[in-house]
């Protein structure tokens, strides 16, 4: 699974918005703030208003808000709100994708790695990593390596 580009550039607006102490910010403002092309953040924005991430206030003193509470807002959710669903073997969420399925000796390991990853990336809320409250992902991260 690759992030791209276009989720790095929203988790830098989630953060933006989670920093911003419940003001509206402009899509501008954020943008300028965490690096982010403006055209880029203007696309983004409205993706993430139909996740029901954000919500955009109109008028001089609008802007985005943050609708979820980034306790609760986890890397999974935002990741898939912007580049849609997140696995390591296409063949695991598209059952059309391959006939081989049910013969495959490796389609088990791929559903088994979309289940670490899922849950990886689940685990880890907006707010823990603006906090800085991710030493403990580092050892969950490298007690898989030693295996």
């Amino acid at each position: 699974m690759d992030v791209t580009r276009r989720t790095d550039y929203a988790i830098r607006l989630i953060a933006a918005l989670t920093l911003s102490d419940g003001k509206p910010l402009s899509v501008r403002e954020a943008a300028e703030q965490y690096d982010v092309p403006y055209a880029f953040a203007r696309s983004i924005q409205h993706a993430l208003v139909q996740a029901g991430l954000i919500r955009s206030i109109r008028g001089a003193q609008g802007g985005m808000l943050l609708s979820v509470d980034p306790n609760e807002l986890t890397l999974f959710r935002l990741i898939e709100a912007v580049q849609g669903p997140v696995n390591v073997a296409i063949c695991t969420t598209d059952k059309d994708w391959c006939s081989r399925e049910e013969h495959c000796q490796f389609h088990k390991v791929w559903e088994g790695a979309n289940t670490l990853l899922e849950d990886y990336l689940d685990s880890v809320s907006i707010k823990q990593l603006l906090d800085g409250e991710t030493a403990g992902l580092t050892d969950m991260s490298s007690s898989l390596h030693k295996r």
